[in-house]
């Protein structure tokens, strides 16, 4: 048995259908090799691009440096030269390149993601270190590179390198992984949602001995590599197949490391970014992390709370304006909306935001619950007949939850946490979600930039409980960031 192929989906292809068409099964099964050369081939392109954008990004992260340093300091650190701007980007590429930033990662699904700020910074102090010693000892000159110059040409870094590498694969080498899942089921099916909602995945389909019913799969495991090879996959995942292990392992066996492979653990709700694997006697084993939510992290998270909720209320004042006398003119009723949420440890308390819906709208519940669209306890309605002209709009555009920005200054949310629920709904609330409880509820969070309102309850208890279990400043700051773009696009906000 072989398969017909799909039309194969341009690499630059970002927009459109995120899932590959069902494949139909066809008789006379040819064989196909790999090309082992494929990956090798990608990789090198991708590491010449990074080359080139950091060749770049380097220069001008030193010149910047320099230029900054010479305005601000009378001392000899102001007095620098394009020697040292030249000493400087060839210590940070040597840097970057001891560090490993030129090796694809290729045990990573999304390599992209491999270059982030924090990674950069870690390059930072060896780059510094470099440059003082090729000034001191190679180049010999008669003023000496101080120390506070070199850490000021290397700073910029941090910001322009991710800046320049994004920016340059996004243009030259917008690659998309095509993924097999092997595995039909509850597991592989939220796999397969999230790998939809990422830009640079498509998944071409699933392979399973035993599929759940109703769900199409291009062949069994016995087929794997001649499927891999026809579909000319990048990456094939793990995801609880309906058959044993041992079959799995045989078959994983036979792609003969040609085609990379992930799996999902066993237990993966208990794990997240911050777990860390260990070898132990041939055996490997995952950590889980313990909860970080600490007293002086609470502190640190209330005072970045408290600061950036004042000035975005200060900042937004006049857009509130506008929205409460449209709000006013739009429909009878109240300007906010006030309901009884629950908060940190299960305390109540009232939030505020804009009123995008009928005066009457709590008291309509029961005629419209039938048609909720949402799993578990959770109610959500795409068009909802009680949300007025202009609440359709600051839904959509988020601007209802302006408000909230109080419940942050009065300490009753965080601007990032799970998202705060009704009473009613949260008191139905069980398993891993409980762990939301452990935390102040948020204005964004994972939830807001993973999908919004088109996850499932599933997707909520695991969000919640991996972003109370693996909390740190920089990843509440990267939430923060994420949300604008959530916001403008729109996606999964009714």
């Amino acid at each position: 048995m072989s398969i017909e192929v799909p039309p194969k989906r341009p690499a630059s292809a970002f927009g459109g259908q995120r899932t590959a068409p069902v494949p139909q099964l066809v008789q006379n099964k040819t064989k196909i090799e790999i090309d082992p050369e494929k990956a090798h081939r990608r990789g090198l392109r991708h590491r010449q691009l990074l080359r080139a954008s950091d060749s770049v990004t380097l220069a001008a992260s030193a010149v910047v440096g320099a230029v900054l340093i010479r305005h601000i300091s009378t001392a000899r650190a102001g007095d620098l030269g394009i020697r040292d701007v030249i000493v400087v980007a060839v210590a940070l590429a040597v840097a970057l390149q001891l560090h490993g930033l030129y090796r694809r990662p290729d045990g990573r699904l999304r390599p992209s993601e491999w270059w982030r700020p924090a990674v950069i910074a870690r390059c930072l102090p060896t780059a510094a270190l470099l440059a003082l010693a090729a000034d001191a000892f190679i180049l010999r000159g008669e003023r000496a590179m101080t120390l506070t110059a070199a850490v000021a040409m290397t700073l910029p870094a941090i910001v322009l390198v991710p800046f320049g590498r994004r920016l340059v694969v996004r243009m030259f080498d917008p690659t998309v992984s095509r993924i097999l899942v092997i595995g039909t089921g509850p597991v592989s099916d939220r796999l397969t949602s999230r790998l939809q909602r990422c830009p640079d995945t498509l998944v071409i389909g699933h392979v399973d001995n035993n599929a759940a019913p109703g769900v199409a799969v291009l062949g069994g495991l016995d087929d794997l590599p001649d499927i891999c090879a026809r579909y000319a996959i990048d990456r094939v995942i793990v995801g609880f197949p309906n058959t044993s292990d041992s079959i799995v392992l045989d078959a994983l066996r036979r792609l003969q490391g040609q085609v990379p492979v992930s799996e999902i653990p066993r237990y993966f709700e208990l794990h997240n970014w911050r777990s860390e694997a260990e070898e132990l006697h041939g055996l490997t084993l995952m950590h889980l992390p313990t909860p970080s939510l600490a007293p002086s992290a609470r502190i640190t998270k209330r005072l970045m709370d408290v600061a950036l909720a004042a000035c975005a209320l200060l900042v937004t004042a006049p857009a509130l304006l506008v929205i409460a006398v449209a709000i006013k003119l739009d429909t009878r009723g109240p300007v906010f909306f006030r309901q009884e949420r629950t908060g940190r440890g299960g305390k109540p308390f009232r939030i505020f935001k804009f009123r995008s819906m009928t005066a009457d709208a709590w008291e309509q519940r029961m005629r419209v619950a039938q048609l909720n669209q949402s799993d578990g306890p959770l109610f959500k309605m795409e068009s909802d007949p009680r949300v007025t002209r202009v609440g359709a709009f600051i839904r959509k555009t988020s601007l209802d939850e302006l408000p909230q920005l109080i419940n942050v200054v009065r300490g009753e949310m965080s601007l990032v946490g799970p998202r705060p629920l009704p009473t009613e709904e949260a008191d139905r609330i069980d398993g891993a979600a409980l762990a939301r409880l452990d935390v102040s509820p948020g204005i964004t969070g994972l939830w807001q930039v993973c999908g919004r309102s088109d996850l499932s309850y599933a997707d909520l208890q695991h969000l919640d409980s991996a972003y109370v279990r693996s909390w740190s400043l920089s990843w509440d700051l990267r939430i923060l960031l994420q949300t604008p773009q959530v916001v403008f696009g729109r996606n999964g906000a009714y």
